[in-house]
């Protein structure tokens, strides 16, 4: 097996047991309280993939390929408005029920503590991940560039 394609498949592997490592205690303490599961998994995965590709393209398996980089510059535009509205609908839910309300009617000081944190884990995941969509497109460019703009070419 290609080396690129192993770390691609390992990264992969990363980025989902990275994203399962947050998600399970939330999942433990809350259960389905918490309405942002796939919302919240789709941020963490997003955020350190695109993290990764943007700093590490050239090792990615299709690196040189045209169709996986043109896509990359334009999937970014649904994931935005995705996360967008994932964070916009995720503060309202905060701003009107409050992190206990992912306790279900909890009165526990650990469980405001834990509220605390889960609302700091999905803003950060969140707009770390729309950080890197804004760049992506960006990174692809770049790429597309330096391919057609080699100097070995005569």
């Amino acid at each position: 097996m290609d080396k690129k394609l192993s770390f691609e498949i390992l990264s992969w592997g990363f980025a989902v047991v990275f994203a399962a490592l947050f998600m399970i205690p939330i999942f433990m303490r809350s259960g389905s309280n918490f309405p942002f599961y796939f919302s919240n998994t789709t941020s963490i995965i997003v955020f350190l993939t695109f993290t990764r590709w943007i700093f590490l393209w050239t090792y990615s398996p299709f690196s040189r390929s045209k169709w996986p980089r043109l896509i990359l510059i334009f999937l970014p535009i649904p994931l935005f408005m995705y996360h967008i509205d994932g964070l916009f609908e995720f503060q309202k839910f905060v701003d009107e029920e409050g992190t206990i309300a992912f306790f279900k009617g909890s009165n526990d000081m650990g469980d405001y503590n834990f509220g605390r944190f889960i609302k700091y884990e999905y803003i950060f995941f969140c707009v770390g991940a729309l950080v890197t969509i804004v760049l992506m497109p960006i990174r692809m460019v770049i790429s597309f560039w330096r391919t057609t703009n080699t100097k070995d070419k005569v």
